[in-house]
């Protein structure tokens, strides 16, 4: 779905990406070398087709939209080069990491370098409102990570900590990216609050996804499974399994977490239905995303973001 979304944008999308490219050319060779290796593996870039459509949605054009969007993709980036040397990640997307592929150090410099490039673009190109939006969401992340290492040490199941976690470390991305395409079209401040509500469900429901497939076989997912229980992170598949468990099944459990035993710990939640009972919270996600556009006018861009809330639960954007 997310390749149909791209042609809809049509030359927006070209001009993104020709944007994207030529910020990362570089005359320092092994920048570079680097740059082009991430481009050449990049995911479904998501957050910018986001950013575009919420621009459309609004009746703008996407020309300033378009420098938010490159902007974006630099951000989303660079935590996933950080992420990668903090959780000694081997592969991404099926790919050898730039840590594996060259050095620890030199992926956390390509973060900072990306998250940079993505700060000066704005500021040659936006807003003061645009900036303070985005500087929010490189807190929010920032904070994401610090409460989620602090959880992750004490092992405590909490719902409301889950949601703040995922709040901060996903949803603000999709926050960020959609307030900053409507906002460069005009968008009153209604039609705002509506997409920025939009996008919290969106981007919670986005994660919920990934953190059900985490529970899901290696064959089935084409990534490693279980690597959520082997960082210690309680997802919402383990909280939904601790509804029907005893305190002491609760505790045991939580021990296998401290041991790594991603195999005990997966059967468990199969046996206690987390599965079954993650999903229904992730529809109810998916669900309040699609309301939230109700206050927006009919158009083909709104569809589309309609699709992708809905396609959540397929996980076929």
């Amino acid at each position: 779905m997310i390749d149909e979304i791209k042609g809809f944008l049509g030359e927006d999308w070209l001009r993104y990406q020709e944007e994207l490219n030529a910020e990362l050319s570089s005359d320092i060779e092994l920048l570079d070398s680097i740059n082009k290796y991430i481009l050449a593996n990049t995911g479904k870039q998501i957050r910018p087709a986001l950013c575009l459509l919420a621009s459309r949605v609004c009746g703008g054009d996407c020309f300033n939209a378009i420098h938010c969007a490159v902007a974006m993709e630099m951000l989303h980036t660079a935590t996933l080069l950080h992420d990668d040397v903090v959780d000694q990640a081997d592969t991404r997307r099926g790919k050898a990491t730039v840590g594996v592929l060259y050095t620890p150090r030199d992926a956390v410099l390509i973060g900072d370098y990306w998250l940079a490039k993505a700060t000066g673009i704005l500021v040659r190109n936006c807003d003061r409102r645009v900036l303070e939006v985005f500087s929010n969401c490189l807190a929010e992340l920032s904070s994401g990570e610090v409460i989620q290492l602090e959880k992750s040490g004490l092992l405590e199941p909490d719902y409301d900590s889950y949601v703040s976690i995922i709040s901060k470390k996903t949803a603000v991305l999709f926050r960020t990216a959609i307030y900053c395409g409507a906002y460069c079209a005009g968008a009153d401040e209604a039609t705002l609050d509506a997409l920025d509500e939009y996008a919290l469900h969106l981007g919670l429901a986005f994660q919920m996804r990934d953190d059900i497939l985490d529970y899901s076989p290696s064959e089935v997912t084409g990534k490693p499974s279980g690597q959520d229980i082997r960082e210690r992170k309680i997802t919402l598949p383990l909280l939904e399994a601790f509804k029907s468990s005893s305190d002491s099944e609760t505790a045991d459990v939580l021990q296998m977490m401290r041991d790594s035993k991603v195999e005990e710990v997966s059967a468990f939640v199969m046996a206690h239905k987390g599965i079954e009972g993650a999903q229904k919270v992730l529809q109810q996600e998916s669900g309040l995303a699609v309301r939230a556009l109700d206050a927006i006018a009919d158009s083909k861009a709104k569809e589309y973001l309609s699709l992708m809330a809905l396609k959540l639960s397929e996980r076929k954007v």
